[in-house]
């Protein structure tokens, strides 16, 4: 019992004296007595959610976003100056998920890590860690070709990458594209890809490769879904860059991409 007494005084003790080295407290200012709710405190705003895309989701959730995100302009920020872009209409998927990945903020992490001289000029990877989280992130997914005859590879065309393997509907990439630079051909080259490759060209796409140039081989391979309107001098210096032996520019050149609101 004695015991018991003593852990009680000394519990005691201890209460009254706790605190007395604490901090000391901002003095409060006196308030009216005013019996009204306090205002509630505005909430910060959340990061909108969005759907994990993959090949069964991702073409239906674009062409809603689409209805939303009408843009049609864009411009490609790099080290050596911009590129201004005009997306198509008439390949809406690819449209708006060049849209949807710049608006979240994907392409501010990759770079043109593929310059074939002569060629084209690939964007929208990195080596980066952060970039692949990203792309975790968003999902991994493709997308069927959104083909039109007069979408060409023209010089400046942009046109969506793919694998040639293990890929019979020619799916796109979700994430990367590329600046066709090609060359210019006479009209006797032109009519033997015609027969080499048993096609027939349209009168724009001998218009166009007989005088600005670019790449007829790869029409009707790849989606064509916007081009360049201004900048193509700073891709002409990114097409000319000194690349390593996978043709990834021993210079980096990182991107950033925004939206251009008409």
């Amino acid at each position: 019992m004695m015991r018991f007494f003593q852990i009680a005084v000394l519990s005691l003790i201890l209460v009254s004296c706790g605190g007395s080295q604490s901090e000391p407290k901002e003095k409060k200012e006196p308030t009216n007595k005013i019996d009204k709710k306090a205002e509630p405190k505005e909430k910060e705003p959340k990061e909108k959610s969005y759907p994990k895309l993959n090949n069964e989701n991702a073409a239906d959730f674009l062409l809603e976003y689409g209805k939303e995100n009408k843009e049609t302009r864009a411009v490609i920020k790099t080290r050596l100056g911009d590129i201004q872009v005009k997306l198509y209409e008439n390949t809406p998927v690819h449209r708006a998920n060049f849209v949807y990945l710049t608006k979240r903020d994907y392409y501010d992490m990759t770079e043109f890590y593929r310059v074939a001289e002569g060629f084209i000029c690939q964007a929208g990877n990195s080596d980066s860690w952060d970039t692949q989280r990203m792309r975790a992130k968003i999902g991994h997914y493709t997308l069927m070709p959104e083909y039109v005859k007069s979408n060409i590879h023209k010089y400046g065309a942009i046109s969506a990458a793919r694998q040639y393997k293990k890929n019979p509907d020619e799916r796109s990439s979700g994430y990367e594209f590329f600046i066709s630079t090609g060359r210019v051909y006479s009209k006797a080259e032109l009519k033997a890809i015609e027969k080499e490759e048993g096609i027939t060209f349209t009168d724009k796409q001998r218009e166009a490769y007989s005088t600005v140039g670019g790449n007829p081989y790869l029409d009707g391979d790849h989606t064509v879904f916007g081009e360049v309107i201004s900048g193509m001098d700073v891709v002409d210096v990114i097409d000319t860059l000194e690349v390593d032996r996978k043709e990834w520019p021993k210079d980096i050149v990182p991107i950033d991409v925004d939206i251009v609101n008409e």
